[in-house]
């Protein structure tokens, strides 16, 4: 299969890496930059000073929502791109400086979606047909593989476990007292808004408990602190009641996590005990396990999409 290049463009960094059967290289990273015209001026170079020119494909990872219709991007770590068609805007940047198009031949998936890729084909999930990856960082999302290809669903939203409804009213006298907080999405009560880092957060601080950050309420919860017990209890059960959920309807055979929260092995051993216990049909080992691609899933997660492109466009030709 002829090289592609690889990009997991994120708030704080992008990435460039170039692929092939053969794997993948990583080649430059830069800053990412604030504004529209840098953003896309400064990526096309980025690029291009890697070489690339038609018929190179190019792939991209995004931290935020890409609409199936129109190509725009919804990213709150991006505002810069919100609204735009960025495959379409970047390969018309990159055809600027080499004076040929790269129109079509740009692919863009959210970060969640290419995270599930990743561990599908290179991580925890590689010996599993069904493997739905979920993201515990500073929110909460999610992606679905099955057999190798994403599942994607009415507008590409399939494994968007973190939005609906989930968190109900209760009791504020009740110990494990979770509020329901408005999500950006426009509902309340949604796991995304209570499941990462800062939702875990604000649990704690619901609880009249002084604001501290994630990593402090596991570590008080692992030195047997009562209130960060309390906060990590409430956690765990909401989080393990959607996750639940999302593994009888998805019926998948693992569960690889990706993210911050991801690194406290005994938070992910508690929500895989709640999990196994709810769920219609207990698995035989362990079902909520830590993603194995780490920060580079992004990479390797779009990497696998364009080898799965790439080897259904010479199926094609026979």
């Amino acid at each position: 299969m002829a090289r592609h290049f690889c990009l997991d463009i994120g708030g704080t960094y992008i990435k460039l890496a170039t692929g092939d059967d053969d794997g993948l290289e990583e080649v430059d990273a830069i800053a990412t930059p604030a504004d529209r015209a840098s953003f896309l001026d400064r990526t096309a170079g980025l690029l291009v000073a890697a070489g690339i020119a038609p018929p190179d494909r190019l792939g991209v990872s995004i931290a935020g929502s890409i609409d199936a219709d129109s190509g725009s991007v919804d990213a709150a770590q991006l505002p810069q791109l919100a609204g735009t068609d960025f495959a379409s805007d970047l390969a018309s940047e990159i055809g600027k400086h080499i004076g040929a198009s790269l129109l079509h031949r740009v692919s863009v998936e959210n970060d969640a979606n290419c995270f599930a890729l990743a561990e599908a084909h290179f991580g925890a999930g590689r010996e599993f047909d069904n493997v739905f990856a979920i993201i515990l960082g500073t929110g909460v999302g999610g992606g679905q593989v099955w057999r190798g290809d994403l599942v994607r669903g009415f507008g590409g939203a399939a494994g968007e476990w973190g939005h609906g409804p989930f968190v109900q009213k209760q009791d504020p006298l009740n110990e494990a007292y979770i509020p329901q907080f408005t999500c950006g999405c426009g509902l309340t009560g949604c796991i995304d808004t209570v499941g990462g880092a800062r939702g875990m957060e604000s649990i704690h601080a619901a609880a009249g408990n002084t604001l501290i950050d994630s990593k402090a309420i596991v570590a008080g919860w692992l030195d047997g602190d009562q209130s960060c017990n309390t906060t990590i209890s409430s956690y765990v059960g909401v989080v393990s009641d959607a996750l639940a959920v999302a593994a009888n309807v998805t019926g998948a055979g693992i569960i690889p996590v990706g993210g911050g929260l991801s690194n406290a092995a005994e938070l992910l051993t508690a929500i895989d005990r709640e999990v196994q216990r709810k769920v219609l049909k207990p698995r035989p080992g362990r079902l909520v396990v830590k993603g194995q691609t780490g920060h580079n899933g992004g990479l390797w997660g779009i990497h696998a999409q364009l080898m799965r492109e790439g080897q259904r466009g010479a199926e094609g030709q026979h």
